[in-house]
Protein backbone atom coordinates (compact mmCIF):
# COMPACT_ATOMS: atom_id res chain seq x y z
CA UNK A 1 0.00 0.00 0.00
CA UNK A 2 1.25 3.48 -0.75
CA UNK A 3 -0.01 6.98 -1.33
CA UNK A 4 2.58 8.08 -3.83
CA UNK A 5 0.36 7.74 -6.85
CA UNK A 6 -1.29 10.89 -8.08
CA UNK A 7 -4.77 10.37 -9.43
CA UNK A 8 -6.70 12.65 -11.70
CA UNK A 9 -9.73 10.96 -13.22
CA UNK A 10 -11.23 13.10 -15.95
CA UNK A 11 -13.83 15.58 -14.77
CA UNK A 12 -15.93 14.74 -17.82
CA UNK A 13 -17.35 11.30 -18.50
CA UNK A 14 -19.55 10.50 -15.54
CA UNK A 15 -19.16 6.95 -14.22
CA UNK A 16 -21.96 5.76 -11.98
CA UNK A 17 -23.32 2.25 -11.69
CA UNK A 18 -23.86 -0.15 -14.53
CA UNK A 19 -25.75 0.21 -17.79
CA UNK A 20 -27.10 -3.11 -19.15
CA UNK A 21 -28.10 -1.61 -22.51
CA UNK A 22 -24.59 -0.32 -23.19
CA UNK A 23 -22.98 -3.61 -22.27
CA UNK A 24 -25.44 -5.54 -24.46
CA UNK A 25 -24.63 -3.30 -27.39
CA UNK A 26 -20.89 -3.57 -26.72
CA UNK A 27 -21.07 -7.36 -26.59
CA UNK A 28 -23.32 -7.63 -29.66
CA UNK A 29 -26.34 -8.95 -27.73
CA UNK A 30 -30.02 -8.26 -28.32
CA UNK A 31 -31.46 -5.76 -25.86
CA UNK A 32 -33.44 -7.55 -23.13
CA UNK A 33 -34.85 -6.74 -19.74
CA UNK A 34 -32.51 -8.05 -17.04
CA UNK A 35 -32.42 -8.76 -13.33
CA UNK A 36 -30.00 -6.09 -12.21
CA UNK A 37 -27.42 -7.07 -9.59
CA UNK A 38 -25.34 -3.97 -10.33
CA UNK A 39 -27.34 -1.81 -7.91
CA UNK A 40 -26.77 -1.98 -4.17
CA UNK A 41 -30.17 -1.12 -2.69
CA UNK A 42 -32.09 -2.90 0.06
CA UNK A 43 -33.32 -6.21 -1.40
CA UNK A 44 -36.49 -6.02 0.72
CA UNK A 45 -37.66 -3.19 -1.52
CA UNK A 46 -39.60 -0.07 -0.60
CA UNK A 47 -40.62 0.08 3.09
CA UNK A 48 -44.31 -0.80 3.61
CA UNK A 49 -45.01 2.57 5.25
CA UNK A 50 -44.06 4.36 2.03
CA UNK A 51 -46.28 2.11 -0.09
CA UNK A 52 -49.19 2.50 2.32
CA UNK A 53 -48.98 6.30 2.33
CA UNK A 54 -48.18 6.83 -1.33
CA UNK A 55 -51.41 8.76 -2.13
CA UNK A 56 -50.60 11.13 0.72
CA UNK A 57 -47.03 11.51 -0.54
CA UNK A 58 -48.26 12.22 -4.06
CA UNK A 59 -50.18 15.21 -2.71
CA UNK A 60 -46.82 16.79 -1.83
CA UNK A 61 -46.21 17.44 -5.52
CA UNK A 62 -48.62 20.40 -5.39
CA UNK A 63 -46.82 22.33 -2.68
CA UNK A 64 -43.39 23.86 -2.32
CA UNK A 65 -41.12 21.93 0.06
CA UNK A 66 -39.11 23.79 2.68
CA UNK A 67 -35.98 25.52 1.43
CA UNK A 68 -33.60 23.15 3.27
CA UNK A 69 -35.61 19.93 3.53
CA UNK A 70 -36.91 20.18 7.09
CA UNK A 71 -38.58 16.77 6.88
CA UNK A 72 -35.20 15.08 6.40
CA UNK A 73 -33.69 17.09 9.25
CA UNK A 74 -36.60 15.97 11.43
CA UNK A 75 -35.83 12.32 10.67
CA UNK A 76 -32.21 12.69 11.72
CA UNK A 77 -33.21 14.61 14.83
CA UNK A 78 -35.99 12.31 16.04
CA UNK A 79 -34.71 8.95 14.79
CA UNK A 80 -30.99 9.37 15.44
CA UNK A 81 -30.95 12.13 18.07
CA UNK A 82 -28.79 14.45 15.95
CA UNK A 83 -29.26 18.12 16.84
CA UNK A 84 -30.56 20.27 14.02
CA UNK A 85 -27.47 22.48 14.19
CA UNK A 86 -25.33 19.44 13.34
CA UNK A 87 -27.24 18.15 10.29
CA UNK A 88 -27.67 19.57 6.82
CA UNK A 89 -30.09 17.64 4.56
CA UNK A 90 -29.15 16.91 0.97
CA UNK A 91 -30.51 15.49 -2.27
CA UNK A 92 -28.86 12.14 -1.59
CA UNK A 93 -25.28 11.74 -0.45
CA UNK A 94 -23.83 12.43 -3.90
CA UNK A 95 -24.91 16.08 -3.86
CA UNK A 96 -23.15 16.45 -0.52
CA UNK A 97 -19.90 14.91 -1.78
CA UNK A 98 -19.60 17.61 -4.42
CA UNK A 99 -20.79 20.34 -2.08
CA UNK A 100 -18.23 19.54 0.61
CA UNK A 101 -15.38 19.72 -1.89
CA UNK A 102 -16.62 23.11 -3.13
CA UNK A 103 -16.83 24.43 0.41
CA UNK A 104 -13.62 22.98 1.89
CA UNK A 105 -11.44 23.51 -1.23
CA UNK A 106 -8.64 21.14 -0.16
CA UNK A 107 -5.45 21.48 -2.19
CA UNK A 108 -4.61 17.78 -1.95
CA UNK A 109 -6.88 14.88 -1.02
CA UNK A 110 -6.07 11.31 0.01
CA UNK A 111 -8.56 8.68 -1.19
CA UNK A 112 -8.42 5.01 -0.32
CA UNK A 113 -8.43 2.98 -3.53
CA UNK A 114 -10.53 1.33 -4.85
CA UNK A 115 -13.53 3.41 -3.90
CA UNK A 116 -16.55 5.32 -5.20
CA UNK A 117 -15.73 7.23 -8.40
CA UNK A 118 -17.43 10.45 -7.29
CA UNK A 119 -14.82 11.00 -4.57
CA UNK A 120 -12.26 11.41 -7.36
CA UNK A 121 -14.46 13.31 -9.79
CA UNK A 122 -15.65 15.84 -7.20
CA UNK A 123 -12.07 16.46 -6.11
CA UNK A 124 -10.89 17.10 -9.66
CA UNK A 125 -13.82 19.43 -10.38
CA UNK A 126 -12.92 21.38 -7.22
CA UNK A 127 -9.33 21.75 -8.42
CA UNK A 128 -7.74 19.36 -5.91
CA UNK A 129 -4.84 17.00 -6.47
CA UNK A 130 -5.62 13.41 -5.49
CA UNK A 131 -3.29 10.88 -3.87
CA UNK A 132 -4.30 7.22 -3.65
CA UNK A 133 -3.82 4.87 -0.74
CA UNK A 134 -4.01 1.43 -2.32
CA UNK A 135 -5.70 -1.56 -0.71
CA UNK A 136 -4.40 -5.00 -1.60
CA UNK A 137 -6.20 -8.05 -2.96
CA UNK A 138 -3.79 -10.17 -0.93
CA UNK A 139 -5.62 -9.24 2.28
CA UNK A 140 -9.04 -9.04 0.62
CA UNK A 141 -8.90 -5.23 0.49
CA UNK A 142 -9.62 -5.11 4.23
CA UNK A 143 -6.51 -4.72 6.39
CA UNK A 144 -5.04 -1.24 6.59
CA UNK A 145 -1.60 -0.65 8.06
CA UNK A 146 -2.13 2.24 10.52
CA UNK A 147 1.49 3.35 10.24
CA UNK A 148 1.31 3.51 6.43
CA UNK A 149 -1.98 5.40 6.53
CA UNK A 150 -0.59 7.81 9.11
CA UNK A 151 2.38 8.54 6.87
CA UNK A 152 0.09 9.07 3.87
CA UNK A 153 -2.00 11.61 5.79
CA UNK A 154 0.95 13.93 6.38
CA UNK A 155 1.04 15.46 2.91
CA UNK A 156 -2.68 16.07 2.30
CA UNK A 157 -5.38 18.46 3.46
CA UNK A 158 -8.28 16.02 3.55
CA UNK A 159 -8.80 12.27 3.74
CA UNK A 160 -11.87 10.70 2.14
CA UNK A 161 -13.02 7.27 3.33
CA UNK A 162 -16.03 5.11 2.49
CA UNK A 163 -17.16 3.22 5.58
CA UNK A 164 -18.21 0.59 4.57
CA UNK A 165 -16.25 1.11 1.40
CA UNK A 166 -17.77 0.80 -2.06
CA UNK A 167 -17.03 -1.51 -3.92
CA UNK A 168 -15.00 -3.61 -1.45
CA UNK A 169 -17.55 -3.76 1.39
CA UNK A 170 -14.72 -3.37 3.93
CA UNK A 171 -14.63 -1.25 7.10
CA UNK A 172 -11.68 0.73 8.43
CA UNK A 173 -11.51 0.33 12.22
CA UNK A 174 -13.14 3.04 14.30
CA UNK A 175 -10.08 3.26 16.56
CA UNK A 176 -7.77 4.00 13.62
CA UNK A 177 -9.94 6.92 12.49
CA UNK A 178 -10.27 8.35 15.99
CA UNK A 179 -6.49 8.25 16.45
CA UNK A 180 -5.86 9.87 13.07
CA UNK A 181 -8.28 12.73 13.78
CA UNK A 182 -6.37 13.40 16.99
CA UNK A 183 -2.96 13.23 15.33
CA UNK A 184 -3.94 15.58 12.49
CA UNK A 185 -6.35 18.20 13.89
CA UNK A 186 -5.57 20.51 10.95
CA UNK A 187 -6.82 17.99 8.35
CA UNK A 188 -10.37 17.06 7.42
CA UNK A 189 -11.55 13.46 7.62
CA UNK A 190 -14.70 12.91 5.55
CA UNK A 191 -16.53 9.61 6.04
CA UNK A 192 -19.15 8.34 3.64
CA UNK A 193 -21.46 6.13 5.73
CA UNK A 194 -24.04 5.53 2.99
CA UNK A 195 -24.11 1.78 3.77
CA UNK A 196 -23.54 1.86 7.54
CA UNK A 197 -27.07 0.75 8.48
CA UNK A 198 -26.56 -2.61 6.80
CA UNK A 199 -23.96 -3.45 9.48
CA UNK A 200 -25.22 -5.60 12.37
CA UNK A 201 -23.67 -3.41 15.08
CA UNK A 202 -24.00 -0.20 13.13
CA UNK A 203 -25.05 1.97 16.07
CA UNK A 204 -21.73 1.20 17.79
CA UNK A 205 -19.75 1.68 14.56
CA UNK A 206 -21.21 4.89 13.15
CA UNK A 207 -19.66 8.29 13.75
CA UNK A 208 -23.03 10.04 13.35
CA UNK A 209 -23.90 9.79 17.05
CA UNK A 210 -22.43 11.45 20.11
CA UNK A 211 -19.31 13.55 20.40
CA UNK A 212 -16.96 13.48 17.44
CA UNK A 213 -13.70 15.22 16.55
CA UNK A 214 -14.11 18.75 15.20
CA UNK A 215 -12.29 17.76 12.01
CA UNK A 216 -14.59 14.83 11.21
CA UNK A 217 -17.46 15.11 8.69
CA UNK A 218 -19.96 12.29 8.10
CA UNK A 219 -22.12 11.84 5.03
CA UNK A 220 -25.15 9.57 5.35
CA UNK A 221 -27.74 8.35 2.87
CA UNK A 222 -31.36 7.27 3.25
CA UNK A 223 -31.33 6.01 -0.33
CA UNK A 224 -29.50 2.69 -0.02
CA UNK A 225 -30.84 1.19 3.18
CA UNK A 226 -34.46 2.19 2.66
CA UNK A 227 -34.53 1.28 -1.04
CA UNK A 228 -35.59 4.76 -2.18
CA UNK A 229 -33.04 5.62 -4.86
CA UNK A 230 -35.48 7.80 -6.80
CA UNK A 231 -36.28 10.10 -3.89
CA UNK A 232 -32.68 11.19 -3.16
CA UNK A 233 -32.38 11.76 0.60
CA UNK A 234 -29.37 12.13 2.84
CA UNK A 235 -27.49 14.42 5.15
CA UNK A 236 -24.11 15.67 6.28
CA UNK A 237 -23.40 15.52 10.01
CA UNK A 238 -20.63 17.62 11.54
CA UNK A 239 -19.82 20.30 14.10
CA UNK A 240 -21.91 23.46 14.20
CA UNK A 241 -19.33 25.72 12.56
CA UNK A 242 -18.71 23.50 9.56
CA UNK A 243 -22.43 22.89 9.05
CA UNK A 244 -22.97 26.65 9.01
CA UNK A 245 -20.20 27.02 6.44
CA UNK A 246 -21.58 24.28 4.20
CA UNK A 247 -25.12 25.65 4.53
CA UNK A 248 -23.97 29.10 3.44
CA UNK A 249 -22.83 27.71 0.08
CA UNK A 250 -25.60 25.18 -0.56
CA UNK A 251 -28.19 25.83 -3.24
CA UNK A 252 -31.79 26.17 -1.98
CA UNK A 253 -34.70 23.91 -2.93
CA UNK A 254 -32.63 20.81 -3.74
CA UNK A 255 -34.98 18.45 -1.86
CA UNK A 256 -38.36 17.68 -3.38
CA UNK A 257 -41.64 17.66 -1.52
CA UNK A 258 -42.22 13.90 -1.70
CA UNK A 259 -38.80 13.19 -0.20
CA UNK A 260 -39.36 15.74 2.55
CA UNK A 261 -42.71 14.23 3.49
CA UNK A 262 -41.48 10.62 3.19
CA UNK A 263 -38.41 10.98 5.43
CA UNK A 264 -40.28 11.25 8.77
CA UNK A 265 -42.34 8.18 7.84
CA UNK A 266 -39.14 6.12 7.90
CA UNK A 267 -39.18 6.41 11.69
CA UNK A 268 -41.89 3.70 11.59
CA UNK A 269 -39.56 1.14 9.97
CA UNK A 270 -38.16 -0.71 13.02
CA UNK A 271 -39.28 -4.15 11.80
CA UNK A 272 -38.13 -3.41 8.26
CA UNK A 273 -34.70 -2.39 9.58
CA UNK A 274 -34.17 -5.48 11.73
CA UNK A 275 -35.43 -7.81 8.98
CA UNK A 276 -33.04 -6.19 6.52
CA UNK A 277 -29.97 -6.69 8.68
CA UNK A 278 -30.90 -10.28 9.51
CA UNK A 279 -31.44 -11.13 5.84
CA UNK A 280 -28.28 -9.40 4.62
CA UNK A 281 -26.09 -11.00 7.29
CA UNK A 282 -27.28 -14.53 6.48
CA UNK A 283 -27.56 -14.22 2.71
CA UNK A 284 -24.22 -12.48 2.26
CA UNK A 285 -22.26 -15.27 3.96
CA UNK A 286 -24.27 -17.93 2.14
CA UNK A 287 -23.60 -16.37 -1.26
CA UNK A 288 -19.90 -15.77 -0.56
CA UNK A 289 -19.54 -19.44 0.39
CA UNK A 290 -21.31 -20.62 -2.76
CA UNK A 291 -19.31 -18.33 -5.02
CA UNK A 292 -15.98 -19.44 -3.58
CA UNK A 293 -16.92 -23.06 -4.25
CA UNK A 294 -17.66 -22.33 -7.91
CA UNK A 295 -13.92 -22.53 -8.84
CA UNK A 296 -14.23 -19.66 -11.30
CA UNK A 297 -14.96 -16.85 -8.84
CA UNK A 298 -13.14 -15.34 -5.90
CA UNK A 299 -15.60 -13.58 -3.59
CA UNK A 300 -14.11 -11.15 -1.07
CA UNK A 301 -15.18 -10.56 2.51
CA UNK A 302 -17.88 -7.91 2.90
CA UNK A 303 -19.61 -6.15 5.77
CA UNK A 304 -22.56 -4.87 3.80
CA UNK A 305 -25.17 -5.69 1.14
CA UNK A 306 -22.83 -6.14 -1.82
CA UNK A 307 -19.93 -8.45 -2.61
CA UNK A 308 -16.79 -7.68 -4.62
CA UNK A 309 -15.77 -10.64 -6.78
CA UNK A 310 -13.07 -11.58 -9.27
CA UNK A 311 -13.61 -13.76 -12.35
CA UNK A 312 -10.74 -16.26 -12.49
CA UNK A 313 -11.69 -18.81 -15.15
CA UNK A 314 -10.52 -16.72 -18.15
CA UNK A 315 -8.51 -13.57 -18.59
CA UNK A 316 -11.49 -11.54 -19.81
CA UNK A 317 -14.43 -10.54 -17.62
CA UNK A 318 -16.53 -10.10 -20.77
CA UNK A 319 -16.77 -13.90 -20.97
CA UNK A 320 -18.74 -13.89 -17.73
CA UNK A 321 -20.71 -10.73 -18.49
CA UNK A 322 -21.84 -12.11 -21.84
CA UNK A 323 -22.90 -15.41 -20.30
CA UNK A 324 -24.92 -13.64 -17.62
CA UNK A 325 -26.57 -11.19 -20.01
CA UNK A 326 -27.65 -14.04 -22.27
CA UNK A 327 -29.47 -15.33 -19.19
CA UNK A 328 -30.93 -11.87 -18.47
CA UNK A 329 -28.66 -11.26 -15.49
CA UNK A 330 -26.44 -8.24 -14.95
CA UNK A 331 -23.65 -7.50 -12.46
CA UNK A 332 -21.55 -4.37 -11.91
CA UNK A 333 -18.40 -4.36 -14.03
CA UNK A 334 -15.78 -2.89 -11.68
CA UNK A 335 -12.96 -2.48 -14.17
CA UNK A 336 -13.54 1.29 -14.27
CA UNK A 337 -12.85 1.63 -10.53
CA UNK A 338 -9.36 2.97 -9.96
CA UNK A 339 -7.29 0.05 -8.65
CA UNK A 340 -9.59 -2.68 -10.07
CA UNK A 341 -8.54 -3.22 -13.66
CA UNK A 342 -8.58 -7.01 -13.95
CA UNK A 343 -11.78 -9.05 -13.97
CA UNK A 344 -13.46 -7.54 -10.92
CA UNK A 345 -17.22 -7.23 -10.58
CA UNK A 346 -19.72 -6.49 -7.82
CA UNK A 347 -22.92 -8.29 -6.87
CA UNK A 348 -25.66 -6.43 -5.04
CA UNK A 349 -27.75 -8.89 -3.03
CA UNK A 350 -31.34 -9.33 -4.16
CA UNK A 351 -34.09 -11.78 -3.14
CA UNK A 352 -33.06 -15.33 -2.34
CA UNK A 353 -34.72 -16.64 -5.51
CA UNK A 354 -32.88 -14.10 -7.66
CA UNK A 355 -29.60 -14.80 -5.91
CA UNK A 356 -30.06 -18.52 -6.53
CA UNK A 357 -30.62 -17.91 -10.21
CA UNK A 358 -27.40 -15.92 -10.47
CA UNK A 359 -25.41 -18.55 -8.60
CA UNK A 360 -26.80 -21.39 -10.73
CA UNK A 361 -25.73 -19.67 -13.95
CA UNK A 362 -22.25 -18.97 -12.57
CA UNK A 363 -21.90 -22.55 -11.33
CA UNK A 364 -22.90 -23.88 -14.74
Amino acid sequence: MNANDKAGPPADGYLHGGDPSKDMARLGLTLKKVTDFSTNLNPLGIPPVIRDHWPELLDAVRDYPSVEGNGIARFYRERFGIHQKNILPGNGSTELIYLIYRVMRPGRVLIISPSFHDYYRAAVLAGADVALFHLSEDNEFTDIDPAALTEACKDVDAIWIGRPNNPTGAMIAREILTDLCGMFPDKWFILDEAFIQFIDNWEEETFMFGEKPDNLIVIHSLTKFYGLAGLRMGGVIAGTDIILKIRSMKEPWTINGIAERAAPMLMECADYESETRAYISFERERIIGRLNKARCIRAFTSKTNFILCKWTRTGNLDDLLSRLLKNRLYVRDCRNFTGLKDNYFRIGLRTREENELLISVIES
